[in-house]
């Protein structure tokens, strides 16, 4: 992935994440969510949080697009996303309170719809339900499709009909697992 000349110009530089970057993935999504959780999950408890955030780090890890933003050295942000065979998923961005819109969520959004077209797989992104990211995804052509508690689950590129999407279908269902899974394919 390579960043257009505008981010470029600002000091931009992606890089693949290493494990060292572990503390500061820790402060930035903190920085990016604790106002999220604190609002729908009754407040930021640092130890379950850096469990949380560890788990996280390591599963991104082991994908291929991981990405960490730095603007003269310093990150900034994290980027990730993963490619499956029949969609793009587990989609994360966060990125520094003092950087944000300078562009960054555009070019990723971008990126991400643009991959979509071009490989016909859809994209899933779950987002909180008070998090303005979720009007650019609107724009950009995502539907929410469902929703918990505290996110809305979105997609680009992905027809949804009634039924089984529902992820209160999905828990309370009688169905067998084998129907289950049918029905999600």
């Amino acid at each position: 992935m390579i960043l257009p000349d505008e981010l470029i110009r600002q000091g931009l530089l992606l890089q693949d994440v290493e494990i060292d970057d572990l503390n500061t993935y820790i402060k930035l999504k903190k920085a990016c969510c604790k106002r999220y959780v604190d609002q729908y999950y009754g407040g930021w408890d640092n130890r379950i949080q850096t469990i949380i955030s560890k788990d996280s780090f390591q599963r991104l890890l082991e994908i291929p697009h991981f990405y960490k933003i730095l603007q003269n050295d310093n990150t900034i942000g994290f980027f990730s996303y993963k490619e499956q065979e029949d969609q793009i998923s587990e989609v994360a961005l966060h990125v520094s309170p003092s950087f944000r819109g300078k562009g960054l969520k555009e070019f990723f959004l971008s990126h991400l719809v643009s991959s979509s077209k071009k490989t016909h797989k859809p994209v899933y992104i779950t987002v909180f339900q008070s998090d303005p990211w979720k009007s650019l995804l609107v724009d950009a052509g995502f539907q929410v499709y469902d929703k918990s508690r505290s996110h809305y689950l979105m997609s680009y590129n992905k027809q949804h009909g009634k039924g089984m999407n529902d992820y209160r279908n999905r828990i309370y269902s009688k169905s067998s697992e084998a129907d289950i899974a049918f029905e999600q394919d």
